[in-house]
């Protein structure tokens, strides 16, 4: 791993990696998951492998957070573009959210899609991001 600042492509690349791995974790099917642990709401519960699945995807995710954050001022977008890309994630993850607590149950794909837009921008500009 780097030390001077910057997001290498390996970085980034294991953090996919991780995300990757957390979402096929958590596509497998109820029937082959095991007893809810913790239900959450109606339709939704958290189970061991989903537990294993969510945790790679938060690690994933918040370390690809993280190397994306230091790298904005480098990204040389327009204050406009990077507004319009945080507030398309924002909805994206809000409606992911929303629709594991509440009856929105098929707004999670909307918001999969907002979020996974957001990331397929601004993730290859970070990857191929230089740093300080």
């Amino acid at each position: 791993m780097s030390h001077d600042g910057g997001a290498p492509r390996t970085q980034v690349a294991v953090a996919a990696l991780l995300i990757v791995a957390g979402v096929l974790i958590l596509l497998v099917p109820a029937g082959h998951e095991g007893s809810v642990l913790v239900p959450i709401s109606d339709g939704h519960g958290l189970s061991a492998v989903d537990a294993v699945g969510a945790a790679l995807l938060a690690v994933g995710g918040t370390w690809l957070e993280v190397l994306v954050v230091r790298q904005l001022p480098y990204l040389a977008l327009p204050p406009r573009a990077l507004f319009g890309l945080g507030m398309l994630a924002g909805i994206g993850v809000g409606l992911v959210i929303a629709s594991v607590f509440s009856e929105f149950f098929w707004w999670w794909a909307v918001g999969a899609a907002a979020l996974g837009v957001a990331v397929l921008v601004l993730v290859p500009l970070t990857a191929r991001c230089r740093g300080r």
